[in-house]
């Protein structure tokens, strides 16, 4: 059913991230969704503080192409499906 969900791996060697999302930047992810969650139903959406990356109905397709566009650093994955 989540054939597409890539399985999480544990790793040791990693600290806790200095680029946390802004108060802003959270309330403008939220606008964002408010505003276009039924235009993009059904999909995984990639936002960044309130600015769309991009979409796809497959998780791995969406991270793949945010990777080969060096935008996966900055990206808030959404599923947008309603089947769950």
């Amino acid at each position: 059913m989540y054939d597409d969900i890539p399985k999480p791996t544990v790793r040791k060697d990693l600290r806790p991230s200095t680029r946390a999302t802004s108060k802003a930047g959270v309330r403008k992810n939220l606008d964002w969704l408010r505003k276009n969650c039924r235009k993009y139903q059904g999909q995984w959406v990639a936002l960044n503080e309130g600015i769309f990356l991009n979409a796809s109905e497959s998780f791995a397709e969406l991270r793949g192409t945010l990777k080969n566009a060096g935008q996966l650093d900055i990206a808030l994955f959404v599923n947008l499906k309603t089947d769950m």
